[in-house]
């Protein structure tokens, strides 16, 4: 049988690649994805592409494996999601190199657009090198949409990088959702789901929501996520009890499996105020799509192709203001019918571009072509 090495981490820690890793494992054609290599450090967050001892014996301990994996009879394909970082990348560096030596033909994906900063600017020399060598070897690079066709440029063919948008699993939200009834009252709920670090922009968001209460007095904000920083929960907690939000503001922890519905069914806006370096496509922007939510976001990564402007949500700039972050939420709320439009208008984009089956067809079509049918 011929079968794809799926090289990649798995939860926890919580962040893209892993859920897409797993998302693959579990739900993709297993008859071609049943075998994995899992290169999870379950560490928290922060010892991601560190160079620390633990690092680089994981390295090498998968690097083993990989080779013995790559032995195995049947193997037509190795995939592995390349990181943005100089120590990891290395590492998946040397996956590529080790499966070409084997004759084994490979397939990156990259999940940001972080990765030509990293090669023009921090990498250095060597790194180049490396990068170099190991861009060449692949039979293919995937990228999440055309704006991050631009970071291979000069680096690899334009026949060789293939755009494979994101795709989720139904949260299940759109069937729970209800729509008050016409002239009924009700609370404002905005919805933040993310890691709580300030990249990701919640502090921005709360300062936001406290602006915003003196024109709507109902509206509330609900939160998920863990803390990556503890210097930002605490300057969160003091604006937060400093400005007396502490009634409109809510913290539900980690939100994953079963608990994504009832939370997302549970908001009138989805909000997402990133600047994220290494942001790409957004896993939660397309399940809050998915639920029917209508999303406002920052115009960074792949978010402005993801969010039609005006039609499923409104996008801002990379470096919005919790002013203009305000001004856009009340803008958004004050009009429900056009929110409901944007709520039925991204339930139908996710349908049509961004379902986890739609992206596993992408995926496994650029399979099919890297490794001869």
């Amino acid at each position: 049988m011929r079968r794809v090495l799926i090289v990649g981490p798995t939860p926890p820690p919580y962040h893209g690649v892993a859920t897409f890793t797993r998302d693959l494992i579990e739900r993709g054609p297993a008859s071609r994805f049943e075998l994995h290599l899992d290169t999870s450090d379950r560490r928290d967050a922060s010892n991601l592409g560190r160079w620390d001892l633990t690092n680089v014996r994981l390295g090498l301990v998968n690097t083993g494996q990989l080779l013995w994996r790559c032995i195995t009879p049947g193997v037509a394909l190795v995939y592995v999601p390349i990181s943005q970082n100089v120590p990891a990348f290395l590492r998946d560096a040397l996956f590529v190199l080790c499966s070409r030596a084997l004759l084994r033909p490979v397939v990156l994906h990259l999940h940001g657009g972080y990765f030509r900063h990293v090669y023009d600017q921090e990498g250095g020399a060597f790194f180049q090198v490396a990068a170099t060598a190991a861009l060449n070897a692949a039979g293919a690079v995937i990228v999440l949409a055309d704006e991050f066709r631009a970071v291979f440029k000069g680096l690899v063919p334009d026949e060789r990088v293939f755009v494979v948008e994101n795709g989720v699993p139904d949260p299940g939200a759109w069937q729970l959702r209800i729509e008050p009834e016409a002239g009924s009252q009700r609370l404002e709920t905005i919805l933040f789901m993310s890691a709580l670090t300030r990249t990701k922009g919640i502090l921005e968001l709360i300062k936001a929501i406290g602006l915003l209460r003196q024109s709507r007095p109902q509206v509330r904000l609900k939160v998920a996520g863990a803390w990556r920083e503890e210097a930002l929960r605490a300057e969160v907690e003091n604006l937060i009890e400093h400005d007396k939000l502490g009634p409109y503001i809510s913290f539900v922890g980690e939100v994953s499996g079963a608990g994504k519905a009832p939370f997302l069914a549970g908001g009138d806006v989805f909000c997402l105020p990133t600047r994220y370096p290494y942001e790409g496509q957004p896993l939660v922007i397309l399940e809050a799509m998915a639920s029917g939510l209508p999303v406002l976001a920052t115009q960074h990564g792949a978010i402005g192709s993801t969010v039609a402007d005006g039609i499923t949500g409104k996008l801002v700039s990379k470096d919005a203001t919790p002013e203009l972050l305000a001004q856009a939420l009340n803008a958004m709320l004050a009009d429900r019918t056009a929110l409901r439009q944007y709520g039925e208008k991204a339930r139908e984009r996710y349908l049509a571009r961004y379902t986890l089956g739609a992206c596993h067809q992408r995926l496994f079509e650029v399979f099919e072509r890297v490794a001869g049918g």
